[in-house]
């Protein structure tokens, strides 16, 4: 007696098809063979597992239970073949096709966008369909492949790379500095002009802690409050007052010189919880060559500590 085993793949892609459309000769039609060298392989694969699989009747066939167990493990089989055939053949090959990307707008603008031309030009036969939008999408719904996403990583249904940790700092401009003092201690923002960010929650809270103490909140108050966050920075730059941004938002007017953080010696946050700057990808998807290698690019620009994050030399 024949073993399932070697009867191989192909019978279970017959059996799998027979169960979809319940009809030899539909099956035979679509791959081109007669319907008695189908009905042949079921029951090669019957008598190699010694179990009745198919109820034959005059105008159709449907699955006994032990049809519709194995029907259940095959179509996992076939899947996981599926994958490890278009992974070897990618393998093989340059990446190519197209990659759907879903980033924060002022993030893609500052830290995608200056890469794009590198990207392409690395890998040709790529194509890039990039959105941005600071609202939560779901990939699935939304078709994407990439989601570049900053804040507590939550989402169990996706799996993620951490990119860099979201890090904050309180700065202001040299000028104001000179007017106005160096504030020592989170206590002392109290006399000074801070420059909120505003959103649809409401006033950004300021939050400080040393080591591993607990955060710890700081009223701020000052001329301006807004919602975006360019023009809060712009107005820091000119003296207008401190702003609490994140690292990488606020990088390159740090290493300009435009801006000096102070209160180094605090952590700064405006959220209670850990977050991240992450790249993630639905869990229920094998991560394809060219999906990988996007992600690999973006790591490699970052770097160990994201750029935004070194000293200027």
């Amino acid at each position: 007696m024949h073993g399932l085993n070697e009867l191989g793949f192909k019978a279970l892609r017959l059996f799998v098809a027979v169960l979809d459309h319940g009809s030899f000769s539909e099956v035979a039609r679509r791959e081109g063979l007669a319907p008695s060298s189908i009905s042949r392989q079921i029951q090669l694969m019957e008598q190699a597992l010694n179990q009745q699989l198919l109820y034959r009747h005059t105008r159709a066939v449907t699955p006994t239970e032990a049809g519709r167990m194995l029907g259940h493990h095959a179509r996992l089989v076939l899947v996981q073949l599926e994958e490890a055939e278009q992974a070897l053949q990618e393998q093989q090959s340059d990446p190519s096709g197209l990659v759907r990307i879903n980033a924060p707008v002022v993030f893609g603008q500052r830290h995608l966008t200056p890469w794009l031309g590198q990207l392409c030009e690395r890998y040709p036969k790529l194509q890039l369909d990039i959105q941005q939008t600071d609202s939560y999408i779901d990939p699935l719904q939304e078709g994407a492949d990439l989601l570049f996403r900053i804040g507590p990583l939550h989402d169990s249904s996706m799996q993620a790379r951490i990119l860099a940790p979201h890090r904050f700092q309180v700065a202001a401009s040299p000028a104001y500095l000179k007017r106005h003092g160096t504030p020592r201690h989170p206590n002392e923002l109290q006399a000074h002009q801070c420059l909120a960010y505003k959103g649809v929650t409401g006033q950004q809270r300021w939050f400080f802690r040393q080591g591993q103490q607990d955060w710890t909140p700081c009223s701020v108050k000052g001329p301006i409050t807004g919602n975006h966050a360019d023009t809060l920075t712009q107005a820091a730059e000119q003296g207008l007052g401190l702003v609490m941004f994140p690292s990488w938002l606020i990088g390159e007017a740090v290493r300009n010189g435009t801006l000096v953080p102070v209160l180094g010696d605090y952590q700064v946050s405006n959220s209670l919880e850990p977050q991240q700057i992450a790249v993630l990808w639905p869990g229920s998807r094998r991560l394809s060559v060219k999906v990988r290698t996007v992600i690999d690019f973006f790591v490699e620009c970052f770097g160990a500590v994201p750029y935004w994050d070194r000293p200027s030399n």
